[in-house]
């Protein structure tokens, strides 16, 4: 019997390199294509939108390198790792910087936003602790303070861009609440009914909040009914508590949901 090679075919050379959370792809697609399309997907979004990806695409080999996969994994894919993540760096660092150039005057402080953030998060992912509630949330914050900058570099308000930021950040925290919620649920001696009722009572008092300002705010309709898809969904799960077994059609009723959610932004902010 022969041994199996460790070195990657060529069809395998991003294998275990890509992001392994399905969800991460639409914290940052969903707001980056809504944000593209009000803004009509000028020079400049198309830039920061390819920085925005390079991001996301460097993270898992930078936790590979890290040590965070095992030693057995960093010395098997570590080289593939290294060029992978300095190539994607290098392409992210030409976009952001063509993207930065491009991008009218009064939106480019707000390309902090991702960085500052993005900076958080490579903190958390040093400790370790990316994998929390608060890293979770603070992620999917990061990746969408892309549409911003990418927003604005149509002509959009600052106010409005961040009325779409705020729009899927709060979405994405009451999923990633739920989703974490319905893991808890089914752990060995977990409260359930005392799991429910605090689920429900805070997505509900967080999606009340946010309607009562948005409407107090006088936005447009459909932004405020935006606020609504992912944040039922998520009302539903606490409510529920399916088995985790089913962790991956919940992804994607939730993807689903935030996918009405960018409609609903798409055509109350064009």
């Amino acid at each position: 019997m022969s041994p199996l090679s460790t070195h990657p075919t060529p069809g395998s050379l991003l294998q275990g390199l890509l992001p392994r959370e399905h969800g991460v792809w639409f914290q940052l697609g969903l707001p980056l294509v809504t944000a593209l399309f009000v803004s009509g997907a000028p020079a400049s979004a198309l830039w920061l939108s390819g920085a925005a990806f390079a991001c996301l695409l460097a993270h898992e080999p930078l936790v590979l390198l890290l040590g965070h996969r095992g030693a057995r994994r960093g010395e098997r894919d570590g080289g593939r790792a290294r060029v992978w993540g300095l190539l994607v760096g290098a392409v992210g660092a030409v976009c952001f910087a063509l993207g930065a150039v491009t991008l009218p005057p009064e939106a480019r402080p707000f390309l902090a936003m991702p960085l500052i953030l993005g900076g958080e998060v490579l903190l958390l992912v040093w400790n370790r602790q990316e994998r929390t509630l608060s890293g979770e949330v603070l992620a999917s914050l990061a990746l969408g303070a892309w549409a911003v900058p990418v927003a604005m570099a149509g002509g959009m308000p600052a106010s409005t861009a961040m009325t779409l930021w705020g729009t899927y950040g709060l979405s994405f925290a009451l999923a990633t609440l739920a989703v974490r919620l319905v893991i808890a649920s089914h752990r060995p001696r977990a409260h359930r009914t005392q799991l429910r009722c605090t689920g429900a009572v805070l997505v509900v008092a967080l999606l009340a909040t946010a309607v009562l300002w948005a409407l107090d705010s006088g936005l447009h309709p459909l932004r405020v009914v935006a606020l609504l898809p992912v944040g039922l969904v998520a009302l539903g799960l606490c409510v529920a508590l399916p088995s985790p077994r089913r962790l991956h059609s919940i992804g994607w009723t939730l993807g689903v949901a935030g996918t009405l959610t960018l409609v609903l932004l798409g055509v109350g902010l064009s």
